[in-house]
């Protein structure tokens, strides 16, 4: 396959040409994320039962909403558990997977077949790095929430402030604020998602350090050439994978109305292994998109290294 700029339709063809094409090994390297959250996921469906029918009851019957409160799955202990451990083990064993699939495109680039021992295998002997890179990923995560948790305390102060001299000043202030908070916050997320997914494709694909890997990840992103082209991409890339899991979502939900967790769960589990995978093959053909632009030669050569390394 050659190794050239892509255009956005491009990007998009090729990662339905490759998903439709590899469908099956794709599947079976995310099942590894899969089938324990899908487990969980069918304990969780069946504890939140009971909690389902009472808000059912309650839609049903609205007079009884001053009477009865509104109750929520987290008014079970046994749901509240299974929810922490399920966002546990989907944050460990989502890099491992997301990597696993690149090294499968990466493959595919040099006309050699997706194998899921050889994918994980290229994953897993880095796994000290992987894991170091999850962490510093939530760091980052966390310092971009606290500065937008400062802007939107800044901005309640000021308006709270100015409430007292001029109602009008502080309503316009407010709105004003929030839509400046938000044009600013919301889509700097985008490409700062893209650069972490980067940076974790950067130390098992190109071999580097977790420092290395994240500085490169936001150089890559983060530049006047390529900051516009990462949020316009994920934007686009977010719409296709989540109006993909709608369609899952409301038949899930018809499965809850019918009292049936075990197909609840795997339907929602058919979310995870149909469409996480085309949305990661996705990131990996943008991610080799921007690295040929950026590196040409240097990419080719380091991809024959990732791939005769694990040649089966």
């Amino acid at each position: 396959m050659d190794l050239r700029p892509l255009g956005f339709g491009e990007i998009f063809d090729r990662a339905i040409t490759l998903y439709i094409a590899n469908f099956v090994p794709f599947v079976g390297i995310v099942m590894v994320m899969v089938v324990p959250l899908a487990v969980m996921q069918y304990f969780i469906d069946l504890a939140s039962q009971p909690q389902f029918d009472a808000m059912i009851r309650l839609f049903e019957h609205p007079e009884t909403a001053r009477s009865q409160p509104m109750p929520t799955m987290f008014d079970s202990p046994v749901s509240v558990v299974m929810v922490i451990l399920t966002l546990l083990v989907a944050t460990v064993l989502w890099p491992f997977a997301l990597n696993a699939v690149a090294v499968g495109v990466a493959r595919l680039y040099r006309g050699r077949p997706v194998e899921f021992r050889a994918c994980y295998e290229a994953v897993t002997r880095r796994w000290t790095q992987v894991l170091g890179m999850l962490g510093m990923q939530i760091l980052v995560m966390l310092a971009w929430y606290l500065v937008v948790l400062i802007v939107v305390i800044g901005i309640v102060v000021t308006v709270a402030l100015l409430g007292a001299l001029s109602p009008v000043a502080a309503f316009w202030l407010g709105f004003g604020g929030a839509l400046l908070g938000f044009a600013v916050a919301l889509p700097a997320l985008a490409p700062l998602f893209i650069a972490l997914t980067f940076a974790m494709y950067s130390v098992v694909i190109e071999d580097l350090g977790v420092m290395a890997s994240l500085r490169l990840g936001f150089a890559r992103v983060f530049n006047r050439g390529e900051f516009w082209r990462a949020m316009l991409f994920a934007i686009a890339a977010a719409a296709v994978v989540l109006g993909g899991s709608a369609v899952f979502a409301m038949l899930g939900l018809l499965a809850a109305f019918a009292h049936l967790p075990s197909v609840q769960a795997v339907i929602e589990s058919l979310t995870r292994a149909v469409v996480t995978p085309f949305g990661v093959v996705l990131l990996a053909i943008y991610y080799f998109d921007v690295r040929i632009r950026r590196e040409a030669f240097d990419l080719e050569a380091s991809l024959e290294h990732l791939t005769a390394a694990y040649a089966t």
